[in-house]
């Protein structure tokens, strides 16, 4: 077992004592409930690391026979693309670490299939983020999610993948037996959709202050690619890659003709403004969100969907001077225009119905001209 040393001012090295968990609700779900990261998402996907929106802790189970909860998974997480992913926490000296836990998370799994529902999904994610004194839209959005575009279609794609097996299940332990390791590697590559992984969080002591190191098991780059090619061969295609594919699933959600054209004018207007356009992922409702690299690398100041909703980001542009001056001159405009948004608007993921902002289209226009003129000047 390699050891962590820790490196004084003039070199010399100490190492650092290994913790072993004695109590499971302390010393692992609740650091891991105060730290997602915790579960290594850069190590999971290397090149898409995992981002993870918690559904529930203590997510209930129904037993098949009555219906009833019997059963609770420790962690119920989604990632970027839906994907749910079930956490079982276990010590090192808890002898059910060995296989038993195994064959306990794939039972609520199977059984997760058939009982669970979009809607309890959401409503459990909803009670979750407000407990945390959050709410699920500010979740959603800090998920940045290039695959659904609206709660609805989240939670939606969450039940699709879940009836589908397509689903990530983790062990996650303060140090993980040798045979528990090998378990998880076989599983691995049998399973085609199902990822079974484990995530050693060792713990050590160095002052009184707890450091963890994360460590994934369970994954090889052969396994990887395994992995990505069976969630190929399920993954379907976006609603809409150009403006062709946007009009035409507009005029499917039933946006009225005039409604199209001055959503037309506005991605036209984007383009001529030199913005790069970005076209969602989704599979239900297209999308397409301007970005300007000056303002934010990744964060566009708003996405447009085919049935007529805005949303607005200007909470995300406040990562310079100029995206802060950008927002502030943009959002004074649309106020000033008449558009009605919520006072905390600068602050918040503001989502707008198309009653309530595309009769006031070219304002909308004018006042994004403005700002990114306002904004060029600094």
């Amino acid at each position: 077992m390699a050891k962590v040393y820790a490196l004084s001012e003039v070199g010399t090295s100490k190492p650092l004592k290994l913790l072993n968990c004695k109590d499971e609700d302390k010393e692992l779900q609740s650091i891991l409930l105060n730290n997602f990261d915790l579960l290594p998402g850069d190590q999971i996907d290397p090149e898409a690391p995992c981002r993870w929106l918690l559904i529930k802790r203590e997510m209930p189970v129904p037993d098949p026979s009555t219906g009833t909860d019997r059963w609770s998974i420790d962690f119920l997480f989604a990632d970027q693309n839906a994907t749910p992913t079930f956490v079982e926490c276990k010590r090192y000296l808890d002898t059910r670490a060995r296989r038993e836990v195994v064959g306990q998370v794939l039972e609520y799994a199977a059984n997760a299939q058939y009982f669970w529902t979009a809607d309890d999904l959401r409503s459990f994610a909803e009670l979750t983020a407000k407990e945390n004194g959050t709410s699920l839209d500010e979740g959603l959005h800090g998920l940045r999610s290039e695959v659904v575009d609206s709660v609805e279609n989240f939670f939606s794609a969450f039940e699709k993948k879940l009836k589908a097996s397509e689903i990530r299940i983790i062990f996650f332990l303060e140090q993980a037996p040798p045979e528990l390791k090998r378990l998880v590697e076989f599983m691995n590559k049998q399973l085609g959709t199902v990822e079974v992984l484990l995530v050693e969080a060792r713990q050590y002591e160095l002052e009184k202050t707890r450091i963890v190191v994360p460590t994934l098991f369970g994954f090889t780059e052969q396994i990887r690619q395994i992995k990505r090619d069976a969630s190929k061969q399920q993954s379907r295609q976006p609603v809409a890659t150009d403006w062709e594919g946007f009009r035409q699933n507009a005029i499917l959600k039933g946006l009225k003709p005039e409604d199209i054209a001055a959503i037309g004018n506005i991605y036209e207007t984007c383009k001529s403004l030199n913005a790069n356009v970005v076209w969602g992922r989704g599979t239900v409702t297209a999308t397409f969100s301007p970005k300007w690299p000056w303002l934010h690398a990744s964060v566009s100041p708003f996405t447009v969907f085919a049935n007529g909703t805005l949303e607005l980001h200007l909470i995300a542009l406040k990562t310079s001077d100029r995206a802060t001056k950008f927002s502030e001159a943009f959002g004074n405009r649309l106020v000033a225009s008449g558009v009605n948004l919520p006072q905390n608007y600068q602050n918040a993921w503001v989502t707008l119905s198309s009653d309530d902002w595309i009769s006031h289209s070219q304002d909308f226009l004018d006042g994004l001209k403005e700002a990114i003129q306002v904004s060029q000047q600094m």
